[in-house]
């Protein structure tokens, strides 16, 4: 596992941009990581009714860059990084963050939350959904501005291999800010005949547990007495939620459904339902990836 290097916070200049870029900023100075910030403007030309005489429709898409410059740059001060780079990009928002990630050999995409999940019934809005989508990289979605460091962290699994790229990268962050970890598996509801009997139920929980020491082997952390396991039964996405909000956990970290591109397309139905649901900063972790 390699130590998290350089994160990248996206801002569009808004509220939820500058918990972006404050959250990635003080999670950086946190594990002494490099900083920087990208900016994307989607420049639509105006029409000819709504533009000046004699006009260069050049001129208003670098007006707009330089502003969004000036607004990144201000949100990079305000988050204590006065001196981080500053990316200015015209385009399509999702292709042109991650490519920022990749050219500035950034480990962590950082995005904002909706400022009011509860109400948009998201937690992240569709360009962000995009840049999960594409993102060959872990993406935390920041919920608010925090300068704190993270003091619980569930890191839900489903005990397969791309498991381990989830618990690698919890357990970096549960290093790096000194936080409790909680290794959640769902197990999913049994068919209803089988429901019936008690013998299956025993059987499926104890294989889950055993199932769930292995992953935590295979992973270097089955002898971390600080690493929790955890195991529930339902419904894996609200299981996942109710498992937060009773431990009042502040971050959580799970993976995309599987580890190609079109696999990171579908997310999985676990990590959307999440996503939609939840008001908690959230990582989501690509299934190769082993770094934060």
């Amino acid at each position: 596992m390699r130590e998290l290097k350089k994160v990248l916070a996206a801002t569009d200049g808004s509220e939820h941009g500058l918990a972006a870029v404050v959250t990635g900023a003080t999670l950086a100075q946190r594990a002494r990581a490099g900083f920087e910030v990208a900016t994307v403007v989607e420049v639509l030309l105006l029409p000819p009714p709504y533009t000046l005489p004699r006009a260069d429709a050049a001129e208003y898409e670098l007006e707009f860059l330089r502003e969004a410059r000036e607004q990144a740059a201000g949100q990079a001060r305000e988050g204590g990084a006065p001196d981080a780079p500053v990316h200015v990009r015209a385009g399509l928002v999702p292709q042109l963050v991650n490519k920022v990630a990749h050219e500035s050999g950034s480990d962590l995409i950082v995005v904002g939350a909706n400022p009011q999940p509860a109400l948009a019934r998201s937690l992240v809005g569709p360009t962000g959904r995009r840049i999960l989508y594409l993102a060959d990289r872990p993406v935390l979605v920041a919920s608010q501005a925090r300068r704190e460091p993270y003091r619980r962290i569930v890191a839900a699994i489903d005990l397969s291999q791309a498991s381990l790229s989830v618990l690698k990268c919890a357990w970096m962050r549960a290093r790096a800010d000194a936080a409790e970890l909680r290794a959640l598996f769902v197990l999913e509801p049994l068919p209803m005949m089988l429901t019936r009997v008690a013998r299956f139920r025993a059987e499926g929980r104890r294989k889950a547990e055993l199932e769930l020491e292995r992953v935590l082997g295979e992973a270097g952390l089955a002898a971390e007495d600080s690493v929790q396991k955890r195991i529930r039964e339902g419904n894996a996405g609200r299981e996942i939620l109710q498992e937060a909000q009773e431990w009042d956990a502040d971050l959580v970290v799970l993976g995309t459904h599987g580890f190609g591109f079109f696999d990171r397309l579908m997310l999985g139905s676990t990590s959307l339902y999440v996503l939609r649901h939840g008001h908690r900063a959230t990582l989501v972790v690509p299934g190769s990836e082993t770094q934060v």
